[in-house]
């Protein structure tokens, strides 16, 4: 595994540490710049990172859920009911 690797898996790992925390208050609604400012990334490296947080491998699922001056994440726990909305 290459230092570029290890640095990204470490970034990632940041990152989903830090949804995690954020988590326990329940979901939110947030922006990549926003939480670059919490963090040692660049806006556009969570941008990149947000939309590989499927649930599947970590317990956060970060969903895009508007554009308006940049992203805006809808972030939840996997096993959160995704049906809300009643559909």
């Amino acid at each position: 595994m290459s230092s570029i690797d290890v640095r990204r898996n470490q970034a990632v790992a940041r990152l989903e540490r830090h949804l995690g925390e954020r988590l326990d208050a329940g979901p939110f609604y947030c922006k990549s710049k926003d939480l670059a400012a919490d963090l040692p990334l660049s806006a556009s490296q969570i941008g990149q990172f947000l939309g590989r947080f499927d649930g599947e491998r970590t317990g956060v699922v970060a969903e895009r859920w508007g554009y308006s001056n940049g992203t805006r994440w809808y972030v939840h726990a996997a096993d959160e009911n995704d049906d809300d909305d009643g559909a």
